[in-house]
This record gives C-alpha cells, structure tokens and sequence, in this order.
C-alpha cells in the first residue's frame, strides 16, 4: 500500500533501513519548509539525536507515522495550534486530514476490507482536561471518524458508540452519510484476497480450516482456539514466535511477515495516533483507523479505545500506539505509559515498559507507542519493526520532523527468571515491575 501521491513507504523507509546511523534511541530527521513537508528531492537534515533531548518546548504535535501523507497530518495540527485552536481540534484537524487523504489506505474510507468486503471505521479523541473521551467503532458510510468520535464526546454523555447506531447517530449530529465506504481499489484488494483462498484471516478453531479455505466457518467441537494455528503473525504460539525470533532476528521477522502478506506491517498496520500539548500545556490525544484488512466483520480495534489506541491526562502527558490493535486491546499501553510518566519514568523508559510488557507475553507482538509528557519531552518504543514518527514542535520552528527508532530486543517471559525485574527511576525512586 502507498502513501499520499506518488511517494510509497518502501521509498520513504529506503534511506533509514539501509543504513542511516542512528543515536541509541532514535534519530531526528527534519524536513525543511515549515509546517509543510519537504519536497521529495530536498535532503533531510539528520540529527544526532532526537528533538526532545535539544529542549523541546511547547506547543507540541507527535504522531505515530510519518512521510508525506502522515507528516501532513501532523502539519495540519500543528498549523491548528498555531491559529489558536485547542489541541482537541489539533487531533481532530490531524485525524481528519489522514481519513480525507486515505494515507497507507490504513485510515479513511476505502481501505482494509473486511471479509465481506467492506470498510469501517474506528476514532478515539481524548481531552486530558476534563478526562472525557468519546469514539465510535464499526462506522459505515460515514466518512469523518474522528469528527464522530469528537461529537460523541461533546454531544452526549456516552464514551463509545458502534455499529449503525453510530452512523445514525453522526448523521443525526449533521455529518452526512455518503454510502458505501469500499472503492474500487477495496474491492479489488477483497476479491483478490477471495481468490487466494482468504489468506490471511483472523479465523481459528473453526471448520472449514481458515488457514486452507474460505468461509462459511463453523466453529469445531470444543475449545480449540488453543491448539488451532492461525495466519496472522502475532497468533503465533509463543513457542513458534521464539523459532521464528531466533530463525530470523527482529528485522528478518518483520520482512517475514511482509513477505507473506501478513498484518500488523510497516505498509499495514491499525492507526493514525496523535498527541498534541497547547503552550499552556493542556493535553489531547486520539486515534483513527479503518482496521485490520480482512477483519471479521463487527471488529473494533484500539482506535476505539481509551487507554488502547490513546490517552491524555493534563496532569501527567499523552501517548498513542499502533501496530496490533486486538493485543493494543488486552495490555491497554497508552494507560500503561500515562501511568508510568505519572509515577516518575521519563517519556521513553515508559514507552519501553510499555512496549516490553506487550513483547514478554506475546513475542510475535508488532507496534509501538509515542509517549508525550506534558513539558513536550517524548520518547517511542518499539517491537517487531523499525518504527518511524513524526514531529512538530515550538523547538522545530514547527517544521514537520521524522524520528526513526529501532525495535527493543525483548526476553520472552517464558525464558525469564519467575522474579519480576524492576526498572529504576533515579530521580523519583519508582519501581515498575516488567
């Protein structure tokens, strides 16, 4: 799948896998020209490290993806801020420019088929002020997902609403339905998905078996979602996740996974998340995306929910994640960093607890999360992939920076020790056990 215009992820990501030398945590890449993004023949500035260790001030965006199509989300909220809009509209503006411009085909309409061939959508938006936090999941035919999720917040007293009451609901608040959200490219995506037999699905313990057919699917006697093998990568056993681990490293399970058409990816994977901090330093955070491709129709991932896809607490800071919405779902990880800044850990030592939680439990875990305290330090953690985010802050001039960070190698927890290792907070003297 492609970004915006004739720019592509795999041209885009070139230049840092093949070799740009990194700082231990990440490396900053600036485009020049502002809030807009560079053009494409413009070389990028590299930095030896990453914009929050060079005093970062307010105001500030962070975005958990980056290039021409998400870097213009992430210009477009920050061009909000700097025509004096909260950051509740500078997540909403973000989200919304990535749903219109349907980046990666991974947020908006016409994207990420479900089995049926359809699309839907899933929005988070957050006020970390007020801690009230609206979303909708499963929205069809109605195309702003993040404007929804902000009208749930605003106009009701409700957090979350789904399905077609959610689409009745958004076009009861003025946002107009406009049909089918699949296109021709979805279409075309789903039905040569259906002539490769449905692979890969999100199917298991079913009869016929999901990983040689499609459906009609029955379930099989008994429970045997234990023993029954799946497509998707991050449904590995932990058993054949470590043989895949130690067959391949983390890079080569990534191109793995690529290779075989498997989700999360770095061209397919769930959510556009967004953090942004005003100049008085009030806090805001959201999500969108159409989901998993070739989901089990009525799914609802992460971007629906608080704590999973985003989370922002004034007090404290915001974070966002993406990669595997349903294991983003179980572990909660925005929550998680929120939580661990609250208690004393900079930006990125939580990212890492965060991400190192996920990647014990589930080693064939693919995501990652931005986190963004409310003095606009960040930090991003993450696992399976190399992962790049995006950047505009009051220390950029608010031009639109790329933030490369290599994935955390992780012990899985059935090779650790049974005592649960700490990880120290000098300043604050706070443990979070991992």
């Amino acid at each position: 799948m492609t970004g915006c215009g004739s720019w592509s992820w795999p041209a885009l990501l070139a230049p840092l896998l093949l070799g740009v030398a990194a700082a231990p945590a990440a490396v900053a890449v600036a485009a020049s020209g502002g809030p807009a993004l560079a053009a494409a023949d413009d070389a990028p500035r590299l930095h030896a490290e990453p914009a929050s260790t060079r005093g970062s001030l307010l105001p500030i965006v962070v975005n958990t993806w980056a290039g021409p199509c998400f870097g213009g989300a992430t210009a477009a909220a920050w061009a909000t801020l700097q025509a004096g809009g909260s950051g509740l509209d500078a997540v909403e503006r973000g989200c919304s420019h990535a749903e219109a411009q349907r980046c990666d085909r991974t947020v908006g309409y016409g994207g990420s088929p479900d089995e049926s061939g359809e699309t839907s959508l899933d929005a988070l938006i957050m006020d970390g002020g007020t801690m009230r936090a609206g979303a909708v999941a499963n929205l069809r035919r109605v195309r702003q997902a993040a404007s929804a999720a902000r009208l749930v917040m605003e106009r009701t007293r409700h957090s979350l609403l789904a399905g077609e009451e959610a689409t009745a609901f958004a076009a009861d608040m003025g946002l107009q339905p406009q049909g089918s959200l699949a296109t021709a490219e979805s279409r075309a995506v789903w039905r040569k998905w259906v002539e490769g037999r449905c692979q890969p699905n999100f199917r298991q313990g079913v009869a016929p078996d999901a990983t040689l057919s499609c459906g009609p699917y029955r379930p099989l006697p008994g429970n045997s979602s234990s023993s029954s093998s799946s497509s998707r990568g991050q449904d590995l056993t932990n058993t054949a996740a470590l043989e895949l681990l130690e067959r391949h490293g983390q890079q080569g399970m990534q191109q793995v996974q690529q290779d075989e058409q498997q989700w999360p990816s770095v061209v397919a994977h769930d959510t556009i998340a967004m953090v942004a901090v005003t100049a008085d330093g009030a806090v805001a955070a959201g999500a969108s995306s159409n989901g998993a491709i070739h989901k089990v129709p009525g799914r609802v991932g992460d971007a629906a929910v608080p704590g999973g896809g985003a989370y922002a607490d004034s007090e404290v800071g915001g974070c966002g994640s993406t990669g595997d919405g349903d294991t983003h779902i179980a572990f909660l990880p925005c929550y998680q960093v929120v939580e661990a800044m609250r208690r004393g850990l900079s930006p990125q030592a939580a990212a890492e607890d965060a991400v190192r939680r996920i990647a014990r439990r589930v080693p064939s875990y693919v995501g990652a999360v931005v986190a963004v305290s409310k003095d606009g330090r960040y930090g991003a953690a993450a696992h399976g992939w190399k992962f790049v985010f995006s950047v505009a802050s009051a220390a950029s001039s608010g031009q639109v920076e790329t933030i490369a960070v290599e994935p955390l190698a992780v012990q899985a927890a059935a090779e650790q020790p049974a005592r649960a290792v700490a990880i120290q907070s000098q300043r604050h003297g706070a443990s979070v056990a991992v």
